[in-house]
């Protein structure tokens, strides 16, 4: 315990000696925080765009003019009780004629003396079944039923949003990916330079007879809490510009960002994960 509590007080005056070369280091850190954390955010913000467009998709029943009320309702019930279903809205032909004079501004009653729209349904499914390959199935389903004259759905619109949604998807992961790999390069180099200052003392313990361990624990230490300061300035800063763009700008750009905590936590982490990483790979070049 003694040399552990030794290892972690020369961690820390480490990080006090390193002065320039470690403050250097926090930003760095700070900076590629920054690039990952707002990466983050417009990656979600994107996906979560694609998803709600995607929340907007209905699939059209059209009903035989000649089903009876009862077949009708029969029909209603089964669309409510499908676990594929999360909403049903039932569409009368009188309904359907209030909708028809909505959008085009005409009556159909005084262009063809009679309502010729027939009853339908628009159903929109749970999230989980919002491709097309659940959603096919389920229209041939629904097809097979006696009262059912036709079903519609975009199938066009599915089909590029989901070949949009896997584009955007890979290219989310690649940048996430290349971020956190660039902030890994630059979090190391960074530290390699304050261990480079150090590097006739870290020779002198070795003549000494210290291990490797011993040497290189408190380096680890050191670039551990400076990704984890590193972390700290860029969860502040990055605070700072979503209170600025919620409080002073969302009228100019109408578009609100939201965190959590937990976020900033993460950020945390994942700083002082780097400021490890990125130490242990600095130290291995002088021992």
């Amino acid at each position: 315990m003694t040399i552990l509590w030794f290892l972690f007080k020369e961690g820390f005056k480490g990080l006090l000696r390193s002065k320039y070369s470690g403050a250097f280091s926090i930003i760095i850190i700070a900076i590629s925080i920054i690039m990952i954390g707002f990466g983050y955010i417009i990656a979600r913000d994107t996906l979560f765009m694609v998803e709600n467009i995607r929340s907007q998709f209905d699939v059209d029943i059209f009903i035989l003019s000649t089903a009876g009320s009862d077949e009708i309702i029969a029909f209603d019930k089964k669309l409510r009780q499908m676990n594929e279903i999360e909403r049903v809205i039932y569409i009368s032909p009188e309904t359907a004629a209030k909708k028809f004079k909505q959008e085009f501004g005409e009556d159909i009653l005084d262009i063809l003396d009679y309502n010729p729209l027939p009853p339908s349904f628009t159903i929109s499914l749970k999230p989980i079944y919002r491709n097309l390959m659940s959603v096919e199935a389920i229209a041939n389903i629904l097809q097979r039923d006696s009262v059912v004259d036709e079903v519609k759905y975009r199938k066009n619109f599915l089909i590029i949003l989901e070949k949009y949604q896997r584009i955007i998807l890979a290219c989310v992961l690649i940048v996430f990916a290349v971020l956190t790999l660039i902030s890994i390069i630059l979090t190391s180099n960074s530290i390699k330079m304050t261990i480079f200052a150090r590097r006739d003392i870290i020779s002198t313990m070795k003549l000494i007879g210290a291990t490797n361990r011993f040497v290189k624990t408190p380096f680890v230490i050191e670039g551990t809490l400076e990704g984890g300061l590193g972390a700290l300035l860029a969860s502040l800063i990055i605070y700072g510009i979503i209170y600025v763009q919620n409080t002073y700008l969302q009228s100019f750009f109408d578009y609100t960002l939201n965190v959590s905590y937990q976020y900033y936590i993460a950020l945390l982490l994942l700083g002082s994960f780097l400021g490890w990483v990125g130490s242990r790979q600095a130290i291995r070049r002088f021992l």
